[in-house]
Parts: structure tokens; C-alpha cells; sequence
């Protein structure tokens, strides 16, 4: 067995985020950019926490994403710090007709249903600038990253964390859907 060298920290010695790095580009492999629950435990909340006390956890933790679940810890949808957004709470509150305090996570997050996933196997594969391209054409923000044969989500991208690497935005244009333009012609 090998001793290890100890030694006292420096002055100058920081803690260092993913995001001081450079060594991310669009021809980096995806893997670089992808949050493995196999090795990171998943950013989760309960569907039924309020939208408000959901918030409050999202920026205690610097958090922009976390997935949802049910009372089994079964994945049922994604909800971002944007979904929990004033003018977004404003609207949903509206649309269902509740108070403000009554709105919960599963009321404003994506359903699963309506999230888009690739397959581990291709993310292997792929490159950042890959992954950008599909998200930009699927209008997704996030995909899952499934392992098709164990029928694992085995991890999630972002585009915002995509974005923090590589130091500069990446815009997603939002496909509107029918609930969309329902939602804003019944709040006018």
C-alpha cells in the first residue's frame, strides 16, 4: 500500500466549479457535459412541495433543475427555477383557478410524458455540439439520458449547463403547444 502525501491548504487554494474551466468545446465528447445518477445522486422534489417552498430549496441549493416524483420516488416530471418563475406561478395560478400558495410542483412542472430522452449508447457517441443540435430541433431544454436496455434514466443535459461550460448561451426556442396558447388567451 502507498503513503499518500499530506500537506496544509495555502492562502490561495480555492474551490474551484466546473464552470472556471475551459477544456469544454462543441467537439468535446457529451459525456462531459452529462450528470450521471450513477455516479451523482439526482437533484429531486416532491410533486406535492409548494411552487413557492420549491423555489426557496432550488436557490438554497444553486440548483436550476430538478427532477419530480411521486410519494414512490418514481420520476414523473422536471421542473426548472424558469417554470417557478413569478410571471409562470402568475399564470397557472390563474388558469386553475387556486391561490398562489396553493400551487404545487406538480402543477407547473413538465410532465413526463412531454420529456424527450436519448439513449446512453449515443450519448457515448456524440459530441456537446451533438447534443446542442438535437435539443435545438426537439425544442428541449434538458434530455434524459436513458439506458434502453436496463430501462435506466440514467442521467440528465442541460442546456443551461451546457451553456455554463462553454461560456457562452445556448437558446432553445420553446415549441408553443395548444395549452400554451390557450393559457395566454385566457388570461387576456
Amino acid at each position: 500500500m502507498k503513503n499518500l502525501s499530506v500537506f496544509s491548504l495555502a492562502a490561495n487554494d480555492h474551490l474551484v466549479q466546473p464552470e472556471e474551466f475551459t477544456d469544454v468545446n462543441a467537439h468535446t465528447s457529451a459525456l462531459a457535459i452529462f450528470t450521471d445518477f450513477r455516479s451523482h445522486k439526482p437533484h429531486m422534489l416532491d410533486s406535492r412541495l409548494e411552487a413557492s417552498e420549491a423555489m426557496e430549496v432550488m436557490l438554497a441549493e444553486d440548483v436550476k433543475t430538478k427532477l419530480v416524483v411521486d410519494d414512490n420516488k418514481e420520476f414523473i416530471g422536471v421542473i426548472s427555477q424558469d417554470d417557478l418563475a413569478d410571471h409562470n406561478l402568475l399564470l397557472r395560478q390563474m388558469a386553475l383557478h387556486v391561490k398562489r400558495d396553493e400551487l404545487l410542483v406538480r402543477d407547473l412542472m413538465h410532465a413526463r410524458a412531454n420529456i424527450r430522452a436519448i439513449d446512453y449508447s449515443q450519448l457515448q457517441q456524440a459530441t456537446v455540439a451533438d447534443v446542442v443540435s438535437t435539443m435545438k430541433k426537439s425544442h428541449q431544454e434538458y434530455l434524459l439520458v436513458v439506458d434502453k436496455d436496463a430501462h435506466h434514466i440514467r442521467g440528465i443535459v442541460s442546456s443551461r449547463e451546457i451553456a455554463r461550460r462553454l461560456h457562452t448561451p445556448v437558446e432553445i426556442e420553446k415549441e408553443l403547444t395548444f395549452v400554451d396558447i390557450f393559457t395566454a388567451v385566457k388570461v387576456h
